[in-house]
């Protein structure tokens, strides 16, 4: 499966996670403040334009949603498993198969 060895890195990190909501499976990373300016190199400022991304903002982090960002490289979330804790990512294995 295909990844950006650089965002792989990066999720390995940094604290990842999933979630459901009405768009279904979504991915995330707490980015800390001082490593934004890393996240913005891996990602490219393009994810930003036209609005910019919607994030959640905590005391120390700012959550950012994963799947437009990974499927935007023509890769699958799925692709990326290794980067989330096996209980984060096992309630949605399925759901994430099919996704690719």
């Amino acid at each position: 499966m295909e990844v950006n060895a650089e965002l792989y890195d990066f999720l390995k990190e940094n604290e990842t996670g999933m979630m459901r909501n009405e768009n279904g499976v979504i991915a995330y990373v707490h980015i800390p403040f001082f490593k934004l300016d890393d996240f913005v190199e891996i990602v490219g400022v393009c994810q930003f334009d036209e609005g910019g991304i919607e994030v959640q903002l905590f005391d120390t982090t700012v959550c950012v949603d994963l799947n437009d960002i990974i499927e935007n490289e023509g890769h699958s979330v799925i692709s990326y498993e290794n980067c989330f804790e096996e209980s984060e990512l096992k309630p949605y294995e399925e759901e994430l198969l099919t996704m690719s």
